[in-house]
Parts: C-alpha cells; sequence; structure tokens
C-alpha cells in the first residue's frame, strides 16, 4: 500500500477518537516527549467500553461533496464494531474487529467475508487509530522516537517523531498537545521524502461523562492547508455495559 493511500484512510478513520483523550495534569516539572506520549495513551484505560455516532463530511472545491454517518462501537480489550447509516450505497455495511479476525458484512450482498489482521502490515490495517484505544491493539507510536520541539505556544507541547525501524510507516509525525489537559490539538503526517501527507486538527474537547476527553469536531487538511474532511462526533456514552453480543458475527465460531 502507498504511503498516499494509507495517508487517505488515516484521515477518515481519525475516528478517531482514542488518539486525542486527555489526562492529568503532570504538574509544575517539565514532561519529557516521552511522559507526555504516556499521558495522552494511557487515558484510554479508564475507557472499558464506547458508543458514538459520527458524521463525516468530504469536501470539494470548498463544498461538502458527501456526508456519511456510521455508528462506532468499541468494547476492551479488543473489540470494535463500525456500521454505515448513509448515505444509501453504503448504509447496512458493517465492520466487525475481534482481536486479529476483521469482518466485513456487504449489505448489498448479504455476504460476510473474514481476514485475519495478524497478517496484514501496521499501513494496512483499517480503523487503525480507533482501534489504539483498546489494550489488545499495539501503539502506533512504538515505531518512532519522540523529541519535544521548543516552538509551541505556553499552552501546548510540539513533539516530534522520527522513524526507528522499518516498521515505521511515515517518514515524520508532528504532534501538538494542550499542556493543561494533554489532549492532542494537531497533528502532521510526512512521507519519507518530507512531503505532508495530512493535517489533523482537533477541535471542541468535551469531557465525556467524567470519563474522558475527547475532541467532537475533526479536520483534516492537504498540504495547501485546502479542507478535505470534517469528522463530527454525537451520542457519545463510555463505560455503559456495551454487551458481547454486538460484537458477535453471525455464524462464527464463539459469535
Amino acid at each position: 500500500m502507498t504511503e498516499s493511500r494509507e495517508a487517505a484512510r488515516w484521515i477518515v478513520a481519525l475516528a478517531v477518537v482514542g488518539l486525542a483523550l486527555s489526562a492529568a495534569a503532570l504538574g509544575a516539572d517539565v514532561p519529557s516527549a516521552r511522559e507526555i506520549l504516556d499521558r495522552v495513551e494511557g487515558a484510554a484505560t479508564a475507557i472499558e467500553d464506547l458508543s458514538a455516532t459520527l458524521t463525516i463530511e468530504t469536501f470539494r472545491n470548498g463544498a461538502i461533496s458527501l456526508t456519511q454517518t456510521m455508528t462506532v462501537a468499541l468494547k476492551q480489550p479488543d473489540k470494535m464494531r463500525q456500521e454505515f447509516l448513509s448515505p444509501a450505497f453504503l448504509a447496512g455495511n458493517v465492520t466487525v474487529i475481534v482481536g486479529d479476525t476483521i469482518s466485513i458484512y456487504i449489505a448489498a450482498a448479504d455476504r460476510w467475508e473474514t481476514k485475519d489482521l495478524s497478517t496484514l502490515g501496521t499501513a494496512e490495517q483499517p480503523w487503525l487509530l480507533f482501534r489504539n484505544m483498546l489494550r489488545s491493539v499495539r501503539s502506533q507510536f512504538d515505531d518512532y522516537t519522540f523529541a519535544r520541539i521548543d516552538d509551541a505556544d505556553s499552552g501546548q507541547y510540539h513533539l516530534r517523531g522520527e522513524p526507528m525501524n522499518a516498521a515505521a510507516v511515515y517518514g515524520q509525525i508532528d504532534l501538538w498537545v494542550d499542556a493543561g489537559t494533554f489532549v492532542p490539538v494537531r497533528r502532521i503526517l510526512y512521507d519519507t521524502d518530507g512531503r505532508l501527507l495530512a493535517d489533523a486538527r482537533f477541535l471542541e474537547p468535551t469531557r465525556v461523562g467524567d470519563v474522558a476527553t475527547i475532541p467532537l469536531s475533526i479536520g483534516a487538511y492537504d498540504a495547501d492547508g485546502v479542507l478535505l474532511n470534517v469528522i463530527t462526533y454525537s451520542a457519545v456514552d463510555l463505560n455503559q455495559g456495551l454487551s458481547d453480543a454486538l460484537f458477535a458475527v453471525p455464524g462464527a465460531s464463539g459469535g
């Protein structure tokens, strides 16, 4: 899979919700890059399950060209479900991930297809950013070495990630994190030649159920600053005791 195709998938997957969770402040001491990342990722440990409705608006020439809505659900440690509500040609399509097994229901064909995620590389795995909230999923940051860049304003931390092994998909990751809440504010991905692939800006951070803070709006921009997508979240619930039956696949072993 090419880096540009992965970047396009990454934009949609900004679902993503889990990468913009907050944690408690670290106090007066200036934290290291690793400590900041631990705080950003560590907030997910408070989430036992999550359900939400996502609306994804795709822009072309400054106007909305496509609107998609879907429901999304997660349950620790390894379950995820996504179902399209609209538009009509996608409605009813379902993706269920349990452990390393991904099952996709194609409504138009009334057919389930199953794949083994363990055979796919990091760049090939769908909804990876969203699934990073799951405790069973390897952190996307593990393939990079991060350092603090002292050019952000006093209310933010700027981190820069450089590849540390061949598994790293991107040439560079720039991440800005709110210094008070440890909610990511912006993230830019570059390819191995230094070209900007995706620029995500996380907006409307909202505390949900006194469990975690989630950005209710995410904008994705291209290298020229042109708006590509806006993702908004509604009906967000955390730790509501989702049933395992929600993640069952008809005919699957244990389903």
